[in-house]
């Protein structure tokens, strides 16, 4: 590592800890190094686990958990999801609770040979659910605190870090100074380490400067600091001696910056989020990306800030809050307010362009923001690939800006960003993660009576819950979303409320209802001639009078919707009205017509890469499978859905699958191993929360407990599936019911 010097005693350590935990602990290997701020810890634990690398064949995880920066640390809860998701997990997939995170991540780590390096923890609380249960692993933790509950109660070795021993901190001065200056008298560099407190992130800062300027006296400089810290002591108040040195050295070098750097340097500690671009430099400071990209390069090359990736930067901490003073201290306050609002505005619109290349449909069609393509200064988003690279490496400061905005008063950015920012965020990460923002921009959006803003974010909110599969809270939101709509007279989202009240309707099978919610949006969006809301009204009615067992009336929505349907046009619109047209063919009995259109749903959906609808297609090609005698084709397409369920995190979709499975075994005759399906699809749709699919399940474990010989069991499968559907008023649920009842024991 480069500018990296000394130590060996503190490896050594690192070293023997590794070497005693490989001989037998029966424990995770726990070490904490810590240290006052500037020491080295990051550098130390980076250096290290650099060198021990081939120790670790399964990888390494690394989180700064950000415990001493102005804004708010990493949760462990954020943390968690950041490993699970570096762990291979789908988002779908990552549980809600925190403890639920803990537990999937310890089991994944089972058995595996990692290092977890936890950078800047604030608390033992922050660290002790990242821990994993194994002893294969080891932890490095850094932090300014020594974190005695990790040594008292799991066993954690501490070291603590000092200062740079004088002649290490010499060797790092001269180092970093060799190739720009002639030799430095050592007395001089002593003087230079002593006035840095000895301190690594001090001393590269003064040895650049010193490197920068290879013809001044070394004696010079010195001066130079000497007058500084003066200066400094004079203005601050009491503080321990490491921070005064190293909040000397910063100032000495920040006095010495070009006007033009040290405006981008402080206006910099105004960014909220942990690293920042050139392109949202070039924004904050109102200069072009040229003049951004050469202020950063010169701030980089004094050790202001640190270059993260290529065209990224980031602060330590420390500078961070030193930039932020000096924000505080040197620029007015409608200065800062109004770079503020130029970053928080050059995300909106960078957010905008992005999600129109990653979902046009919704960015136009929403009303959200349109994407000015035209705007100097945005990333480049121009396709697919870009957009939502750019998303990935910008989401943590995404959600950052969306709570600056809303706590500056940015109303309008507030609400836009995360209505722009849920869709490709809830592809990637669970909705806990984006309701929060959602709260924040509701807020905003009610704060300037902004009407539209709440019913695009109530609308965004629902979706969310119905992804997680709380009907209520799905049902309570589109309502809400409708009424704001209606009362702005907002044809766009008062039928984009009505779907989505239909859709929320339907998944917790109140039919009937569903059907008025999507007829009315079809009215609507007919009068107006909105093809795209008329075809998924037709969609979304097409589905509810298919679960209601209408299936003469749910092929005419279908045929419906083909004709509104130019060609070549809404893959995932024709996928979903084959599935619809495959189901109704099956349940009728025309098999060959079911195979036919599920084959073609399915080349659709895998054609199109989209995950839903393959798992979707998968059980309805399953299901055709076991009623044309097939339970071989159908077992192999059953266990391919509940993979895709597994993996979206869609319980819905995974319990089906299950359920299917221990029917395909029955056909197979081997109803032991059906019992066991059964019983996990009857545990996934428990936790879920969906009586309608509990109550079916049931009823499939009854059969197969009957065929095991325990007619009993059976019968108590029967009667509580029947206390389920007697709540339930369709047609197609008084037909269940009245099924299962008749296969219940007499008296």
């Amino acid at each position: 590592m480069r500018g990296f010097v000394g130590r060996e005693a503190a490896l050594d350590s690192l070293d023997d800890i590794l070497a005693r935990g490989a001989e037998g602990s029966q424990t995770v290997v726990i070490s904490t190094i810590a240290g006052t701020a500037g020491v080295g810890k990051t550098s130390l634990a980076t250096h290290w686990a650099h060198r021990v690398k081939d120790r670790f064949p399964d990888g390494q995880l690394h989180v700064n958990l950000r415990g001493y920066d102005a804004g708010p640390p990493v949760t462990a809860d954020q943390a968690l999801e950041r490993f699970l998701r570096a762990l291979g997990v789908a988002p779908g997939a990552i549980p809600d609770e925190p403890e639920d995170k803990a537990a999937l991540y310890r089991s994944l780590l089972a058995g595996q040979r990692m290092l977890i390096v936890l950078d800047n923890a604030a608390s033992v609380r922050q660290v002790r659910l990242l821990l994993p249960g194994t002893a294969s692993c080891m932890v490095l933790v850094t932090s300014r605190d020594r974190l005695s509950g990790l040594v008292a109660r799991d066993g954690a070795h501490r070291l603590d870090l000092d200062v740079l021993a004088e002649d290490e901190a010499v060797r790092l001065l001269r180092d970093s100074t060799r190739d720009y200056r002639g030799p430095d008298p050592e007395p001089e560099l002593i003087q230079l380490a002593r006035l840095c407190a000895r301190l690594p992130l001090a001393l590269r800062i003064a040895a650049e400067r010193a490197a920068a300027r290879p013809h001044m006296p070394l004696s010079e400089l010195i001066s130079d600091l000497q007058d500084e810290s003066s200066l400094w002591i004079a203005l601050s108040a009491d503080e321990e001696d490491d921070s005064d040195a190293v909040h000397t050295v910063f100032a000495w070098s920040y006095r010495a910056l070009s006007s033009e750097a040290a405006r981008m340097f402080r206006l910099l500690g105004l960014h909220p989020g942990p690293d920042f671009s050139v392109h949202a430099a070039a924004a904050l400071a109102g200069v072009s990306t040229v003049t951004a990209r050469r202020l950063l390069d010169s701030l980089a090359a004094t050790h202001l800030i640190s270059s993260s990736a290529y065209d990224r930067f980031q602060f330590h901490d420390l500078l961070k809050a030193f930039a932020f003073e000096q924000a505080v201290n040197d620029e007015t306050p409608e200065g800062r307010e109004s770079a503020v609002r130029r970053l928080c505005e050059w995300y909106l619109e960078a957010m905008a362009a992005a999600a129109a290349v990653h979902d046009a449909q919704y960015a136009d069609d929403w009303h959200v923001h349109h994407a000015r393509a035209d705007l100097p200064g945005l990333p480049d988003v121009s396709d697919y690939e870009r957009a939502m690279a750019w998303f990935t490496v910008e989401t943590d400061n995404l959600v950052a800006i969306s709570r600056t905005a809303a706590e500056a008063g940015l109303d309008e950015v507030a609400w836009k960003l995360p209505a722009l920012l849920r869709t490709p965020f809830l592809d990637r990460h669970p909705v806990q993660g984006w309701l929060p923002m959602a709260d924040h921009a509701l807020l905003a959006a009610r704060r300037s009576e902004d009407l539209v803003g709440q019913a695009v974010t109530l609308l965004g909110m629902s979706i969310a819950h119905r992804q997680a599969h709380r009907v209520a809270e799905a049902v309570e939101h589109s309502r809400a979303a409708l009424a704001a709509a209606r009362q702005v007279d907002d044809a766009w989202q008062t039928i984009a409320a009505l779907v989505m009240l239909g859709h929320a309707l339907r998944l917790g099978r109140r039919l009937d209802e569903a059907l008025e919610s999507y007829q009315e949006a079809l009215d609507i969006a007919r009068g107006l001639r909105l093809r795209l809301w008329i075809v998924w009204g037709l969609i979304g009615r097409a589905e509810a009078l298919l679960d209601s067992g209408s299936h003469s009336e749910a092929r005419e929505c279908v045929a419906a919707t083909l004709r509104e349907l130019h060609d070549g046009e809404s893959p995932g619109a024709r996928s979903e009205c084959l599935w619809v047209e495959a189901t109704i063919d099956r349940e009728t009995g025309l098999l060959a017509d079911a195979d036919r259109h599920i084959g073609q749903a399915l080349h659709m959906a895998y054609e199109t890469r989209n995950v839903i609808y393959q798992g979707q297609c998968e059980i309805e090609f399953g299901r055709i499978c076991l009623a044309a005698g097939r339970a071989e084709d159908g077992l192999a397409a059953l266990q391919r859905a509940a993979s895709i369920g597994r993996l979206l995190g869609d319980q819905a979709m995974e319990g089906t699958a299950l359920d299917m499975t221990g029917l395909a075994y029955q056909a197979l005759d081997r109803p032991q191993e059906a019992v066991r399906f059964h019983r996990l699809a009857v545990a996934e749709f428990r936790e879920l929360g969906d009586d309608w699919r509990v109550a079916g399940a049931l009823e499939n474990l009854a059969a197969a407990t009957d065929r095991t010989g325990d007619p009993s069991a059976a019968a108590s499968h029967r009667r509580e599936a029947v206390g389920i559907l007697q709540g339930y008023t369709d047609a197609r649920a008084r037909a269940l019911c009245s099924a299962v009842t008749a296969r219940l024991p007499a008296g």
